[in-house]
């Protein structure tokens, strides 16, 4: 995902919530999930998400932290 504008989210997954503020310009990998967000801020949200058609290298690293629920239970 990249972001093109600065936004608050709340991104929930799973019966597990939270929320998010990302910058403008903000780089940020995600694994394949079902979620829902809602618009928490005071501006719009605007991204493009990138869909990868075969699994990472291994032993690479995804760009950035992950956003949205974790599905671990850790």
């Amino acid at each position: 995902m990249y972001t093109l504008s600065s936004f608050r989210r709340r991104v929930a997954t799973g019966g597990r919530e939270v929320e998010v503020e990302l910058p403008a310009g903000q780089v940020r990998w995600l694994a394949a999930q079902e979620h829902h967000g809602e618009n928490i801020g005071d501006t719009d949200t605007h991204t493009l998400f990138v869909e990868l058609k075969e699994p990472s290298p291994s032993g690479s690293s995804p760009v950035g932290e992950p956003l949205g629920p974790s599905t671990n239970s850790d």
